[in-house]
């Protein structure tokens, strides 16, 4: 149970995270901002909340009903979501340099 609860959210995190920095970066600031933004959307919003949500789960709570696995990701997932999609907008709307 702590292989689903854990380590495989933390394990796609880590994966997902190097490949988006990999990808941007030798980019200019726009596609960095688009690049981070998509992968706090897609990737960091859900799995950093199944994570923090496991992770309350298998060691916070005393009593081990389940709620925390439900609760926790529903008050995470959108303030990541949101920062995800201000960076998006950033990136889309702002304008690259001329040199």
């Amino acid at each position: 149970m702590l292989m689903l609860e854990v380590v495989l959210p933390l394990v796609i995190l880590s994966v997902s995270l190097a490949f988006a920095y990999i990808w941007s970066r030798h980019k200019p600031q726009k596609k960095k901002q688009i690049v981070w933004g998509i992968t706090l959307i897609i990737v960091v919003g859900p799995f950093f909340s199944w994570l923090i949500g496991g992770l309350y789960a298998t060691f916070g709570s005393v009593e081990t009903t389940g709620w925390a696995e439900i609760v926790y990701p529903m008050l995470i997932f959108p303030v990541i979501c949101l920062v995800g999609v201000w960076c998006l907008i950033k990136g889309i709307i702002n304008k690259e340099k001329v040199s």
